[in-house]
C-alpha cells in the first residue's frame, strides 16, 4: 500500500480515489499517512535537485567536499 501511495504522489494523483484512501487507512493512521506523504515528497524533490546539479551518483559537487560519496570509516 506504500508503494501505491508513493505511485499517487510522485506519478498519478488521480488513483488516489476514496477506495484508495480506505485501503490506505487499513494500514497506516492519518498521521503516518501525513508523515508518509512527506517523507516520499522530500526525496522526490531531493533526487530531482541532485539531478538538476548534474550530480551522478558517488560523485562530488565541483570545489566542494559535499555530494554523494560516503565518508571514510562510515558505516
Amino acid at each position: 500500500m506504500a508503494l501505491t501511495y508513493a505511485s499517487a504522489i510522485v506519478w498519478n494523483a488521480e488513483i488516489a480515489d476514496e477506495a484508495l484512501w480506505a485501503k490506505l487507512r487499513q494500514h497506516f493512521s492519518n498521521a503516518e499517512l501525513v508523515e508518509l506523504g512527506f517523507f516520499i515528497a522530500l526525496t522526490l524533490g531531493q533526487q530531482r535537485w541532485i539531478k538538476t546539479l548534474g550530480i551522478g551518483h558517488l560523485e562530488v559537487l565541483g570545489d566542494t567536499s559535499a555530494g554523494l560519496v560516503p565518508s571514510k570509516g562510515a558505516v
